[in-house]
């Protein structure tokens, strides 16, 4: 006697069907393995030539990446550009002088341009090395010069710059000369808030001030002696957090001999 298949199962000589599931006894697939598809229901395929999806955790696409911080070293090199004339303008306020006092106060005074101000190493890329050489060609222009420099120091990242130039020269009235230096500068930087500054043991007259350029603090430090004219400037300071150390670097900037 036949009995008819049960419900389910297949016919004797014939195959189960593709995505037909396991029947009682039957073992389920392995661990991590995917059970068959469906009959009729296809794996989902990318079109021929799309890209593949990007990546990122799900398939989502990644997180945007926040914009780049904008550099803040350029305003800062043309703000130094704008400086080099600040001490070019002896020619309206030194005299030269005549007579061995005068000589004497000249030859006593040494301008150095060091390899290291307050710590910081000089920053001598090409952009930096460009600026640096137009304030050492403006400033040999200053009238009685005898030995000139500029430079920038520090570290653009950790905003951390300070600019420095000098001049030897024969100064009649340092105390006009410094006058008049502050008054170029605030052309297009205004200075506030200048008060005396101390001059440590090189004597002459010091000012310092904060003025601020592109929405940069610049803290500026100028001194002016009978063998002398400098200006400092500190990027991203005010006047108050540098006074301590504006006498320190003028030493490495300045020095002066015993005279009889």
């Amino acid at each position: 006697m036949t009995y008819p298949p049960h419900p389910g199962e297949p016919q004797y000589g014939q195959q189960p069907q593709y995505g037909q599931q396991p029947q009682y006894g039957q073992q389920p697939p392995p661990y991590g393995q995917q059970p068959p598809q469906q009959y009729g229901q296809q794996p989902p395929q990318q079109p021929f030539g799309a890209p593949p999806p990007p990546p990122g955790f799900g398939g989502f696409p990644p997180a945007p990446m926040p914009p780049a911080r904008k550099s803040r070293v350029l305003p800062i090199v043309l703000i130094s550009l704008g400086i080099v004339a600040v001490l070019c303008i002896g020619g309206f306020t030194a005299l030269y002088l005549v007579g061995k006092n005068a000589a004497d106060d000249l030859a006593a005074v040494t301008i150095t341009e060091p390899a290291t101000l307050g710590g910081r190493p000089k920053l001598e890329s090409q952009e930096f090395a460009a600026i640096t050489a137009d304030m050492e060609k403006s400033l040999s222009a200053y009238p009685g010069a005898e030995s000139s420099f500029g430079a920038i120091y520090g570290d653009p990242n950790k905003e951390d710059m300070v600019a420095a130039l000098a001049t030897k020269a024969l100064i009649a009235s340092p105390q006009k000369e410094l006058d008049a230096s502050f008054q170029t500068f605030g052309k297009d930087a205004p200075v506030s808030g200048l008060t005396p500054a101390d001059t440590g043991t090189l004597g002459g007259v010091a000012q310092c001030g904060t003025s601020s350029v592109s929405g940069i603090d610049v803290a500026v430090c100028g001194w002016a002696d009978e063998g002398s004219v400098g200006m400092v400037m500190w990027f991203f300071k005010k006047a108050p957090d540098i006074q301590a150390e504006f006498p320190k670097v003028r030493a490495e900037i300045e020095t002066k001999t015993k005279t009889n």
